[in-house]
């Protein structure tokens, strides 16, 4: 038996490929005979046809029983047992046309995940092997569990390779490549050619990373590289191992996903096709929600929990991840994964819509300033609260406990006391989990510890954060929108029992945002809030902790009426100094990089002050620091890539009707050859009529951070020197950016 860790785990034409990692540090590739299988079963489902089906399609069959997920009930069911991976996804589609989706079950987990269930052998799980002479995997016995927070890691070597400069490559004119690793940088100009290919393989084969981290590898670098090596006939090995051209579509080690461009709470988001290398990791950071976030301990974490190998992880959110956390969870009860959501929405009356369809607790906030005022934020409040009340979607208005089910505050919803819901299964270990690594973490002993587990925790609190949305996601297997209204309104019933909390201990209370409230007491000292807390933790039941006592706080007012206050939009100031702030201009991506960093200094400046005579003092020299910088801009003191502004395409560029700086950018770059899709980030320059380049475009129409009236752009890769910023328009952002923090400072 040989010990080490499962690397990476990838299917192959004949089971898997599971890439291990012995103690010596050598990785290398071993194959595991496996076949994929999906289950049929329902009430309409007879075992005749199963069996003629499964003859037709060369698959073998095999009677077992099924848990219904809604009804708790045991049927009758069959797993159909095909026999090549390749030929999984075609079987299904069979299966769907002669079953209908009713009947399937268990029909679209991926054949590594399907794998991992089957044997334990989760990605980068401790395990020891035994392999025969040819390199097959015969038996693995798992030595540790995804749950251990002492799970041993081997350390992993990490590579860069990026475009020279900032922006999308494909953006603008072109830019050497940059190799990165042991601290060194080396630059491969692409013009080399064959001369590149050759120094990229050496310092690939050097090095050997573990994982290579790109920018817009996805995207750019990647296809361009083996573009250019087909069209060379150069032998370019990115991964570990050379596949056969069949499984790798002709390119060394690469395995190639589709792109896509889909909505994502009201945002086109475009996803470039996923690159995937053989016993090499690849994460590009343009191309990951994730990993900007998280880094590698934080995907290693959601990968060790959901099964889901660590590259497809990077490219995806963390619905996927939760999403297959509770399949997994489902097939280990021997619940049958439904193929499609099953269960409608109940009929509700219109009065019973007004009731249930509220969603979180907002207050509106008096706009104004306050000072020794605090936030308490209740932790994790809504997986809590499906932990504790057993808010799934089969246990919501279930079948079996009619009589003495649990009702939920205010809406005429109950939820089970006999048997454990699905969902609080699956989410309990994760809160427990995250709890643990928060308590850790501020126990760390040095910064480095710190960092991996306030990453490894922030992993977790994606999950927390989107297991809730998924509730009530129109197309989540494990959802049902009556349980996310159960959740809620558990939500309001707790805010309101806080906010009576704190009024009756003669706090004000004076903000209160879904799982957070503000509240002030004149000489209260931190001890009182934290004892406040206590309180309020003893009247809920739930567990809520003093994010910090502010030395001043702001709520902002909304822009289009002074009087009216935002739930997200304020700033402060913490005790220790630290400042926090929500809804303002350097918080939002489109922001220029000048007008935010100045908007960031103006309030780390403002957080020094303890209160709010300090403020007020400090007015007339944050006005001068407007001044400053106002003349900074005018002056022409600001580089054209610090005036840049970064817009998400929400279509084709030919598809715009209305004219404005970012659609002539679009069509701008579009005439150049660069490919754009719906949800494609581009980054331009607004200026005058006078630097708009004859021929390209025309003049556009655009509001907010994009501009006004009359306003054009010129895409930020291709500026040459010949445009003229609307200075204008920049000092006018500036100052608006600037009054968002000063504007409610009281006069001297």
């Amino acid at each position: 038996m040989t010990a080490g860790w499962v690397f990476d785990i990838a299917s192959a034409e004949d089971g898997v490929t599971v890439w291990f990692r012995d103690g010596t540090g050598r990785t290398s590739p071993l194959r595991a005979p496996f076949c994929p299988a999906f289950v049929l079963a329902g009430g309409k489902v007879r075992r005749e046809a199963v069996e003629a089906a499964a003859r037709r399609w060369g698959c073998a069959v095999y009677p077992r029983e099924g848990t219904d997920l809604f009804s708790g009930k045991t049927m009758p069911a069959w797993a159909i047992t095909v026999p090549r991976v390749a030929a999984l996804r075609e079987t299904v589609r069979k299966a769907l046309k002669a079953f209908g989706p009713e009947a399937l079950h268990d029909a679209d987990i991926p054949v590594e995940q399907q794998f991992a269930h089957a044997s334990g052998l989760h990605p980068l799980a401790r395990a020891e092997v035994d392999l025969s002479p040819d390199g097959t995997l015969l038996a693995a016995r798992v030595l540790d569990s995804p749950w251990d927070p002492d799970a041993p890691l081997p350390a992993f070597s990490t590579a860069r390779l990026a475009a020279a400069g900032t922006g999308h490559p494909a953006h603008g004119r072109e830019r050497p490549l940059e190799f990165s690793a042991d601290d060194r940088t080396h630059v491969l100009p692409w013009e080399g050619g064959a001369d590149l290919l050759r120094e990229l393989q050496r310092l690939l084969d050097a090095h050997d990373p573990d994982l290579l981290v790109t920018e817009y590898g996805d995207d750019f670098i990647l296809p361009r590289l083996l573009a250019l090596a087909a069209r060379l006939r150069f032998p370019l090995r990115l991964g570990r191992e050379r596949l056969p051209a069949a499984e790798s579509g002709g390119d060394a080690a690469v395995r190639r996903t589709r792109e896509r461009s889909f909505l994502s709470y009201g945002q086109v988001v475009f996803r470039a096709a996923g690159h995937f290398l053989e016993g090499r990791w690849h994460v590009d950071a343009r191309n990951s929600f994730l990993f900007a976030d998280t880094g590698l301990p934080g995907l290693i974490e959601l990968s060790r929990l959901s099964g889901i190998p660590l590259q497809r992880m990077a490219r995806s959110s963390p619905g996927t991840a939760i999403s297959a956390m509770q399949a997994a969870q489902a097939m280990r009860r021997g619940v049958l994964v439904p193929f499609r959501k099953r269960e409608p929405e109940g009929f509700k009356t219109a009065q019973e819509l007004v009731e249930t369809d509220k969603g979180g607790l907002t207050y509106l906030p008096r706009p104004g300033l306050h000072e020794n005022a605090a936030e308490l934020d209740f932790a994790s409040m809504y997986p809590s609260l499906m932990v504790r009340y057993n808010i799934s979607p089969e246990t919501v208005n279930c079948r079996c406990c009619p009589e003495d089910a649990l009702p939920v505050p205010g809406i005429p919803v109950r939820t089970c006391r006999r048997r454990r819901g699905l969902v609080p299964e699956t989410i309990a270990p994760v809160l427990a989990k995250r709890a643990l690594l928060k308590k850790r973490q501020k126990a760390a002993a040095g910064p480095a510890e710190r960092e991996t587990l306030r990453r490894r925790q922030t992993a977790l609190k994606w999950l927390l954060v989107v297991c809730f949305g998924f509730l009530g996601y129109r197309n989540a297997r494990f959802g049902r929108i009556e349980a996310h209204e159960a959740t809620t309104a558990w939500g309001r019933e707790k805010l309101l029992s806080a906010k009576e909390t704190a009024e009756g201990a003669g706090f004000s209370f004076l903000h209160g945002l879904t799982d957070a409230v503000w509240v002030e007491k004149e000489g209260a000292t931190e001890d009182d809030y934290r004892r406040l807390g206590e309180a309020i933790t003893e009247a809920t039941g739930m567990p809520i902790a003093l994010e910090g006592v502010y030395r001043w706080i702001a709520f902002l007012p909304s822009k289009g009426n002074p009087r009216v206050g935002v739930p997200n939009r304020y700033a402060g100031a913490f005790a220790d100094g630290e400042a926090k702030a929500r809804g303002i201009a350097s918080r939002r991506s489109d922001t220029p990089p000048f007008i935010a960093g100045f908007q960031r200094e103006l309030l780390r400046r403002m957080a020094e002050a303890r209160g709010i005579g300090e403020l007020r003092a400090m007015l007339p020299e944050l006005r001068e620091a407007v001044e400053a910088a106002a003349r900074e801009l005018r002056e022409g003191r600001v580089p054209p890539e610090a005036l840049s502004v970064s817009r998400r395409l929400s279509r084709e560029p030919g598809r715009y009707v209305a004219r404005s700086a970012a659609s002539e950018v679009a069509r701008e770059l579009s005439g150049r050859g660069v490919a754009l899709r719906p949800g494609s980030r581009i980054r331009y320059l607004l200026t005058d009529e006078g630097g708009h380049p004859p021929g390209r475009g025309s003049a556009g129409v655009r509001r907010g951070a994009g501009g006004t009236a009359g306003q054009h752009g010129r895409a930020a890769g291709f500026l040459d020197g010949s445009e003229s910023p609307d200075l204008r328009r920049y000092e006018a952002m500036l100052r608006e950016a600037a009054e968002e923090l000063l504007g409610p400072l009281p006069l001297a």
